[in-house]
């Protein structure tokens, strides 16, 4: 691996010749946040809609099975397991290499990507979970560049944050600051999810009325309720924070998501296409397609966690009966 790590000198990262406007969606999270079920429920949406897409696994450290067939995959090109043997590298500097080593061979990756791209396909990339990949490394900024500049895809970014961290407001908030980190940092339209909101019934109570999560209009309740349990030498910095977030607004709410909830998934998709403009400028939609606009007009975005509750009872009783 080292004596391959170098920079691309392949005139494919310079070209500037007109290309085919092509859309995505770059999926990040912390681990464990639901980043590769998300995908897998991707695909199956999809599928339903007639909608041709490919999920692209940039994460050489997912040892799993992904539940999907990715149609690029890092791993062939590098994975951790190899590059910790081979550079005597932990978990988290063998994650940094990886990712460094594909910017360096970026158009490893350029290249699988075209033909996808001419064939009219919308793209999924399945990103890595360690937080400082996509929240403050320049690698990953790299790469998005030349997916955009150089391929002309048209991206969003989708955060996905597990809903385990309600159950702390300072969790909660922590995960709203590297959200809005994020989105910052990468530049991108930005849609926050709060994943995996079929558990939270199971958690036990939770600091607030459960819809506070998906939009938390008032930052001084979660000011309030963090600086309760800290150091008050730590209370300005948390109204500070809480301030700043309250300021961007729609960067800290939340589209709750469960994946087996299809209209959970129908309102996330929708929100990431008119981020990304695939609702806008894709010409020629299927039937399945037009169904989905369809269904996302009548909701026009607006899903709750209880109605996904509901759902998700009403669909288990069902099998059981």
């Amino acid at each position: 691996l080292q004596k391959n790590f170098r920079r691309p000198t392949s005139s494919v990262t310079n070209s500037s010749t007109h290309r085919m406007r092509a859309y995505g969606q770059l999926v990040v999270g912390p681990p464990g946040s639901g980043k590769s079920t998300y995908c897998r429920g991707l695909a199956q949406l999809f599928d339903a809609i007639e909608r041709k897409h490919a999920i692209v696994n940039l994460d050489p450290a997912n040892d799993n099975e992904l539940g999907y067939d990715p149609a690029i995959d890092i791993r062939d090109l590098v994975d951790c397991a190899h590059v910790q043997e081979e550079m005597r590298l932990g978990p988290n500097g063998a994650l940094v290499y990886a990712l460094e080593y594909l910017e360096a061979n970026v158009d490893w990756l350029v290249e699988r990507l075209q033909d996808l791209i001419k064939s009219d396909t919308y793209l999924v990339f399945d990103m890595p979970g360690q937080v400082e990949l996509f929240s403050m490394h320049s690698s990953l900024l790299k790469i998005v560049e030349v997916l955009q500049k150089t391929l002309g895809i048209s991206l969003a970014s989708v955060m996905l944050v597990d809903s385990h961290l309600c159950m702390d407001a300072g969790n909660y908030l922590s995960g709203m600051v590297v959200s809005l980190n994020t989105m910052l940092h990468l530049g991108l339209p930005h849609v926050n999810v709060l994943s995996k909101v079929d558990m939270l019934e199971q958690y036990g109570e939770l600091p607030f009325h459960v819809g506070y999560y998906v939009q938390p209009n008032d930052m001084d309740v979660l000011a309030d309720a963090v600086s309760e349990r800290i150091h008050p030498k730590f209370s300005k910095a948390t109204e500070g924070l809480c301030a700043l977030l309250g300021d961007f607004g729609m960067a800290s709410q939340f589209a709750p998501l469960a994946v087996e909830d299809r209209t959970s998934m129908i309102n996330v998709v929708t929100l990431v296409d008119r981020g990304n403009g695939f609702a806008f400028g894709k010409a020629i939609k299927s039937q399945g397609e037009k169904l989905l606009d369809s269904v996302a007009a009548i909701g026009d975005g607006e899903v709750s966690i209880e109605d996904i509750w509901e759902r998700l009872r009403y669909a288990k009783e069902g099998r059981h009966s």
